[in-house]
């Protein structure tokens, strides 16, 4: 069997989502677009269930991705059963995409969400009413608490059992439209189109011209698997795939074309259709809901009194996110400390045992300076990732982040961005893949790939975590904080110019304005804070025992031989001897050029490379920057972290940027742009510091 998990933004789906497919799960891009694409397994007794979480979204139309998505799946999948998620303290907004789905598919089952919180504002909603009036089981849950999601799973396996479809409930429109309605069915009745799709919703569609209909396309849907590997911020394949194989111009230019001269045009059908819907939606309201003392401040109105304050909501925001940060970088502090200390004494425990049984000494080496120096290094930031990430799902899953986005819109509009590009940007703090695919809550293109090609000035948690630890080297005490927020400033400020010139690089429409929701404050679950925090923590240890570990391989290699030889005459010292004319006007010596040239593949390589290159065994990233105290003047440094944090993102990074923008030509312009960013910048800092006096 197979269901579609459909419904707006901020309605509860992922949790519902998550509780029924637990670690079954399979994320990945939908094919061609830039949005997720999330599947799972559901076992029940005998039964195998594919659920397909659908991108929310506000209705059916054909105008943004998650839109377009949604209805090609219903359409052409032809699921079972349609699960729509509703909310019940925002119902008759919701309820407008329920008409839409029951236009589409008749085999429909509503999830009545978050009857909590309608309740405690005032809000009843007779949900057995609801049903009459639109002919469609009513399942009423409270997701965050894990009530009614098993019984809303039942009733979608037993209406998609059922032997015939129901027979939902249909919207009337006006006379006047209705019979253009019936006129464009009857044209259309007698096409082979009115077998593949319901006939009235393509009489609509028709009447709206809608460019989407019309089209054969072939499918192939890859089958998700069992598989708990799969994870959004580094898994970018394909669920399925659509090709087009022609389109078909459908009768009715002609009946088009004469209610055009009446003044019917594709936007008049289209808002005469959606008024109906809406006018239909307040007749059958008064049956299932009453509303006592709506005018009654809830919980989030008071809340959001000083949240969204034009004076106290910056404050607010900023003491939230410097919260996540000191837990990120601070608080994970001793957690680091422990996995350097354990991974030392596993080093020390693994190269004992292999003494004892007489390996050869470049074994040994390989162990304790290769795989334990590199991937020892490596593993010291998972507490400040995973810590990270709890973070953020915990803000985006009780609302607040959506209200950073919202205070963020004035700064972005400087720029000339959407506030929702704040969401890319401080994604970025963690990771900048996740980041970039976060653009795709943006509608406009152009929006979307500027805020790609901002999103790598943005340090993520394992340039911050590098950067950490040389500023503790080289500017102990008070000084490293100022130097820590110098940095970050300067990385705010190159965001702020480059949005600037690259608005005038990419040429933009004019942009649309800035509409959010701001959904109901309610405390998250444990699953939808622990769930996102694995999966994401889970990849980045997968990558540091398989990249990472085959990267410090790789260095331990290049830095070992020829044998005998010192340093600089290893292969690794010849690489750094080459690079040696770009390194020498910023003041860097050969390593620290061939650390950057292996940071590229990824950014948590830097420290194991550098940990490699200085001979620091396994041992605390604190050691590895200190060793550098010896070959750095505190200038060198600071131009070091100028360059490291700005120039070329990681290898994912520029995979995500192509997969996401579709654009070889942007995703190189975005490399280049940002490896002369970091290297005029290290120069201006270098010289700049020598002119002043700083050494």
């Amino acid at each position: 069997m197979k269901i579609a998990l459909v419904g707006n933004p901020n309605v509860g789906k992922s949790t519902v989502f998550n509780v029924l497919t637990g670690s079954n799960q399979q994320v990945g891009n939908w094919a061609g677009k830039t949005v997720e694409r999330k599947s799972g397994i559901i076992q029940r007794a005998t039964q195998t269930i594919e659920m397909i979480d659908l991108p929310g979204t506000y209705s059916l139309t054909a105008y943004s991705q998650e839109e377009i998505i949604t209805r090609e799946y219903i359409l052409r999948e032809n699921p079972d059963v349609v699960m729509a998620m509703v909310d019940a303290s925002n119902i008759e907004r919701n309820l407008y995409l329920v008409l839409q789905i029951l236009e589409l598919a008749p085999r429909v089952v509503i999830g009545l969400n978050m009857m909590d919180l309608a309740q405690s504002s005032g809000i009843t909603i007779h949900s057995s009413e609801l049903a009459k009036a639109l002919n469609v089981p009513v399942v009423e849950i409270v997701a965050a608490k894990g009530k009614g999601i098993e019984e809303f799973l039942t009733e979608a396996i037993r209406v998609g059992m059922l032997a015939e479809d129901p027979i939902p409930g249909k919207v009337p429109y006006p006379e006047d439209l209705e019979l253009k309605v019936q006129a464009m069915e009857r044209l259309l009745a007698t096409k082979s189109w009115a077998t593949r799709y319901p006939l009235r919703w393509l009489a609509l569609k028709r009447l709206e011209r809608d460019p989407e209909i019309g089209q054969e396309w072939k499918t192939s849907v890859a089958r998700p698997t069992n598989s708990k590997d799969k994870d959004s911020c580094c898994e970018l394949g394909d669920g399925a795939s659509y090709e087009l194989q022609k389109t078909t111009v459908l009768p009715g230019e002609d009946l088009l074309q004469k209610y055009e001269a009446e003044g019917w045009s594709k936007d008049h059908f289209e808002m005469a259709f959606a008024d109906a819907k809406y006018q239909y939606i307040s007749q059958i309201l008064p049956k299932f809901r009453t509303h006592l003392n709506p005018t009654k401040p809830t919980w989030t109105d008071r809340i959001d009194v000083w949240a969204l304050s034009p004076i106290w909501g910056y404050p607010i925001m900023f003491a939230v996110l410097a919260f996540v940060f000191w837990g990120s970088f601070v608080a994970s502090a001793p957690l680091g400390g422990a996995i350097s200390q354990g991974m030392a004494w596993a080093a020390e425990r693994v190269v004992s045992i292999l003494q004892w049984a007489q390996v050869p000494d470049f074994v040994l080496s390989l162990v304790r300076d290769g795989i334990f120096a590199g991937v020892g290094a490596v593993l010291a930031f998972v507490p400040q990732i995973a810590i990270f990430f709890a973070f953020f799902s915990f803000m985006q899953d009780s609302g607040y982040l959506a209200r950073a986005a919202f205070l963020g819109d004035r700064f972005m509009q400087v720029m000339g961005l959407h506030g929702k590009s704040f969401f890319s940007l401080v994604s970025g703090f963690g990771c900048n893949v996740p980041g970039i695919m976060a653009t795709r809550t943006l509608e406009d293109p152009k929006d979307r790939l500027i805020t790609m090609l901002l999103n790598p000035l943005i340090p993520c948690v394992p340039r911050l975590g590098v950067m950490s630890a040389v500023v503790a080297a080289f500017f102990p005490g008070s000084r490293g904080s100022v130097v820590m927020l110098s940095l970050l400033m300067l990385s705010m400020l190159l965001v702020m110019f480059s949005a600037l010139f690259l608005r005038r690089v990419v040429k933009q429409t004019e942009r649309s304005a800035f509409v959010m929701e701001l959904p109901l404050y309610h405390i998250p679950t444990f699953r939808n804070i622990l769930l996102p925090t694995w999966q994401k923590t889970y990849s980045f240890l997968r990558r540091a025992w398989t990249f990472i570990l085959v990267a410090s391989i790789v260095v331990w290699v290049l830095s070992s031989y020829p044998q005998g030889v010192s340093m600089e005459a290893t292969w690794a010292g010849k690489m750094g001897g080459w690079l040696t004319f770009i390194g020498e006007p910023l003041g860097f010596d050969w390593r620290i050029m061939v650390a950057i040239v292996f940071g590229f593949a990824a950014k948590e390589t830097t420290l194991s490379t550098l940990g490699i290159l200085y001979g620091v065994a396994a041992d605390a990233s604190q050691s590895i920057a200190q060793a550098m105290t010896g070959a750095m003047t505190p200038l060198n440094a600071y131009t070091f972290l100028v360059v490291y944090m700005l120039y070329i993102p990681c290898l994912a990074s520029v995979v995500t940027t192509y997969k996401e923008s579709g654009s070889l030509g942007w995703t190189s312009f975005g490399v280049a742009y940002n490896l002369i960013l970091s290297f005029i910048m290290g120069w201006i800092v270098f010289h700049g510091g020598q002119v002043l006096g700083f050494h």
